[in-house]
């Protein structure tokens, strides 16, 4: 009992969450507003997807466009990411009563009611997707892919050794950002496949890692996932999909007819700043691993978008200034 009556009292002093009021703390730890890797990585994609389409698209695409989708397409990912972790926290109920790092979330610890919890997460969802009214119809597929499957995941951990790969529906952010600025997927569909992959090993890759902490505790508890069935062999899994992801956006620009600021800057930050992520995680141990992901995500996403960026302030230029185009074919 005073177990339970001190988990009642919890009151995290962390991130975003020692701004709110106390009433309102509850709801801002079921949406994990003080974690931020998680909104990065549901975020980073449509930012790139914006920056990619505009770098590889064949006519200028204007910049106030950009800007508008990229606003549109960042609420809606933290809506998304939000409304997730909700529903993920009301699915898993019972299994984070038995988890040491999630008994102090609001609903196992009795914070929020069930039913209050059940209503804001669906007010959540609603709110995400009246934000599609905003964007093209062919958004309204790549949005109900982006749902189906997070309502799904939290399944994912009672049935399958491999919950994680629920996890890539996230790369589907690329096509949904194409689409946002009016652009065909399937025009560029070996580029576009390549940065979903791209994006899907990244996601995995992280996730593998973070899910260590917590594998004693799945073992005891039943819980599956990737960190639980390849154990002995994490290190290996998760260089190779460094591997895969690093591959994936090199032959991506390379498709997309990206040239040198892309590898230098896109693809070489992407290494650097995932190796550096690597090597600290798996050589220091599941501790502090969210706060490496954090700085090594930031690093990569700050030189993913500069490349992007430099490829499409040169392809302004050149459908400007068409003699220099010819000097420097596309």
């Amino acid at each position: 009992m005073a177990v339970i009556s001190e988990l009642k009292r919890h009151h995290p002093k962390t991130g975003l969450l020692r701004y709110l009021p106390t009433g309102v703390v509850p709801y801002g730890e079921l949406v994990r507003i003080h974690r931020a890797l998680g909104y990065y990585l549901n975020t980073s994609p449509y930012v790139v997807g914006i920056a990619y389409t505009a770098a590889t698209a064949e006519t200028k695409l204007p910049l106030d466009l950009l800007l508008d989708r990229l606003l549109l397409l960042t609420l809606w990912s933290l809506i998304l990411r939000s409304a997730g972790c909700a529903w993920n926290d009301l699915v898993d109920v019972d299994i984070d009563r038995q988890i040491s790092r999630t008994q102090s979330r609001p609903l196992p610890r009795g914070a929020i009611s069930l039913s209050a919890a059940t209503i804001f997460t669906a007010c959540l969802f609603v709110l995400g997707c009246s934000l599609l009214l905003f964007l093209p119809r062919e958004c309204l597929f790549d949005a109900g892919i982006k749902v189906f499957f997070a309502l799904l995941y939290p399944f994912g951990k009672r049935f399958t050794d491999h919950p994680q790969l629920i996890l890539i529906n996230i790369a589907w952010a690329i096509p949904m950002a194409m689409h946002s600025l009016g652009m065909e997927p399937s025009s560029q569909i070996l580029s576009m496949l390549c940065m979903c992959v791209f994006f899907s090993a990244v996601i995995v890759m992280i996730d593998l890692v973070y899910s260590r902490q917590d594998t004693e505790e799945d073992l005891k508890v039943g819980v599956k996932s990737m960190a639980v069935r390849y154990r002995n062999c994490v290190e290996t899994m998760a260089y190779s999909l460094f591997a895969i992801s690093s591959l994936a956006l090199l032959f991506g620009g390379v498709l997309g007819g990206l040239r040198v600021p892309f590898v230098l800057f896109s693809v070489g930050g992407h290494i650097v700043g995932f190796w550096r992520f690597l090597r600290a995680s798996l050589q220091a141990g599941p501790a502090g691993v969210e706060s490496r992901a954090k700085s090594s995500c930031l690093i990569a996403s700050v030189f993913w978008v500069l490349g992007l960026g430099i490829e499409y302030a040169e392809m302004v230029k050149e459908k400007d200034n068409p003699t220099d185009k010819k000097k420097h074919p596309h």
